[in-house]
Formats: C-alpha cells, structure tokens, sequence
C-alpha cells in the first residue's frame, strides 16, 4: 500500500517514513515539500497508484496545505483519498477550515517522540485496517 506525506520539514519526513517502515515494512511512501509537488505526484499516478492516505502538513511554501486539499477535493478521482492534517497549528480557524473542506482526521505535531510516534501509528494502523 501506498501513502503521500506533504510536509516542508525533512526531519519530520524523515521521522514519519521511519517510523511507518519501521511497523508496515511493505509500505510505499512518497513525499513532497509543499501541495504543488504533491499534486504533481498524484497528477502523475493511475487510479490504482494512488495513496490510501495522505499525511499533510498546513504550513508550507509555495502551496500550503489547505490550497492543496481544496485542489484535490475538486478534482473527482483524487477526492476519495483520505486526508490527514498533520500540522503545527492548533489554530481553531485552521481546523475548521480543514473540517470544512472533508478531512479523515486533524492531529498535532508534538514535540514529544513518543507520543507523535504513536499518534503515527494509530492513523497508519486505522486506514491499514480499512482496506
């Protein structure tokens, strides 16, 4: 199975691809840095390419995270695809735009290893199990 991770920080990329791999050895990952990217990925995919879940950060340059799924949620074949917020923000306005836009999921980037380890695996482990 395939998923995305759009996040600007190369450690965090890191940290996520390690810690996905590390549980579901036959995991497929792709990244990009910014919603641009990502959807040159996804643009670039046949329908049985596509992720089962993207992890998505907000903050970004060049295209953040909600222009992206705003992007994607228009577009009938890549709308399917569950979106998980994986941000910094805790902003309620962030959120609620997010919701707003059909998000599967909302979860803060936490300082702690732990604990965003395991935040990690529980949405892996929940959208594995859906399929």
């Amino acid at each position: 199975m395939k998923t995305l991770i759009v996040e600007d920080n190369k450690i965090v990329t890191l940290g996520i691809r390690k810690t996905l791999e590390s549980e579901f050895p036959s995991i497929s990952i792709d990244t990009a840095e910014n919603g641009q990217e990502a959807l040159d990925i996804l643009n670039n995919l046949n329908q049985t390419e596509l992720p089962f879940f993207i992890l998505l950060d907000i903050n970004m340059p060049i295209m953040n995270g909600i222009e992206f799924l705003k992007r994607i949620k228009k577009a009938s074949i890549l709308s399917t695809i569950p979106v998980i917020i994986h941000t910094t923000s805790s902003n309620v306005e962030d959120f609620n735009e997010c919701n707003s836009l059909g998000i599967s999921g909302y979860f803060l980037k936490l300082i702690d290893y732990k604990q965003n380890k395991k935040n990690l695996l529980l949405i892996a482990n929940y959208w594995m199990a859906s399929f």
